[in-house]
């Protein structure tokens, strides 16, 4: 990869930190069912690969009625030709993703959360390039702004790495009219990973990811917010501008910190539990944590659930 180097989002260490991490597909089932995936059934040209938990809508026939016997949980078969690993990302470009905070504690200043996102995008495109799996990237803010199809050959790293250094960040934001758009778009179902701050009307964002969940794609949110937004580490008198507005206001930081606290708080534990009911994988990212330790973190979590 040694022709990447001129490009702003390839970060080698980074990368280095990732050689044995692994991003598997989901709803494998593994364990007592392992040697059951070596099974082949033959016909129409697609071979048997494994079994995966039964959603809502999928084909009853296709329900493995030995293995109900067994374990009294419903499992449907998956043919090779649904099985490998096919991602969309999905970038949000709206404004608001610009915003980068001053030197913390630790004396350096972090990353805007655009800059984390998109080295968020590579480091997960590595990884899934790396297991000849496929990754595609949708560009998005009040509206879809750019797709590069998935695709898992050799190339297509240097193709992301070329479009996240010509993404401009867009002022608006409509998250659910995008995603619906990107469900329109993509008929077989796959992983679909959001990356963005969700600074939109949250019951959409929520109607949209279900929207994904009902077309049988597995769906994962990195909910991406600076330490700043999520500890207002402010005091005195505090202008406050809306990145996408510019709208803005001056007020007394301390008197406004303890209701955006508990407003905040509340809305990141309602739209986590929101996901967890609808099987959607929630993971909230401050743009402080090393990628590689946050990336690590969610997939060692992925591997357990």
């Amino acid at each position: 990869m040694s022709d990447n180097t001129s490009y702003k989002y390839f970060d080698p260490a980074l990368l280095a930190g990732l050689q044995n991490l692994k991003l598997a597909a989901g709803h494998i089932v593994d364990g007592f069912l392992a040697g059951l995936h070596k099974s082949h059934f033959r016909g129409f040209n697609v071979e048997f690969s494994q079994h995966r938990q039964y959603m809502p809508g999928d084909e009853i026939k296709n329900i493995d009625w030995k293995i109900f016997a067994k374990t009294d949980k419903y499992y449907v078969k998956e043919f090779e030709e649904d099985t490998n690993l096919k991602a969309h990302i999905l970038l949000d470009c709206s404004s608001s993703m610009m915003f980068k905070p001053g030197a913390g504690a630790h004396g350096r200043a972090d990353y805007s959360k655009f800059d984390y996102a998109c080295y968020l995008v590579i480091a997960l495109a590595y990884i899934i390039l790396k297991q000849q799996d496929s990754v595609g990237l949708i560009t998005f803010s009040d509206r879809i702004l750019n797709h590069v199809p998935a695709s898992s050959s050799a190339s297509h790293f240097k193709v992301l790495l070329e479009e996240l250094e010509r993404a401009k960040l867009n002022k608006k934001t409509a998250l659910s009219e995008s995603f619906n758009e990107v469900a329109s778009r993509i008929k077989r179902r796959g992983l679909i990973i959001v990356i963005s701050d969700l600074y939109d009307d949250e019951n959409e964002i929520l109607k949209s990811l279900k929207h994904f969940r009902h077309k049988h794609h597995e769906v994962a949110v990195f909910h991406l917010l600076s330490d700043f937004e999520l500890n207002l580490p402010v005091s005195g008198e505090t202008q406050f501008i809306d990145l996408e507005n510019s709208s803005s206001i001056i007020t007394n930081a301390e008197s406004l910190r303890e209701d955006y606290m508990a407003g905040f708080n509340k809305f990141i534990a309602d739209f986590k539990a929101n996901c967890l009911r609808s099987y959607i994988d929630y993971n909230l990212i401050s743009t402080s944590t090393p990628i590689d330790r946050a990336l690590n973190h969610y997939l060692v979590k992925r591997a357990r659930s």
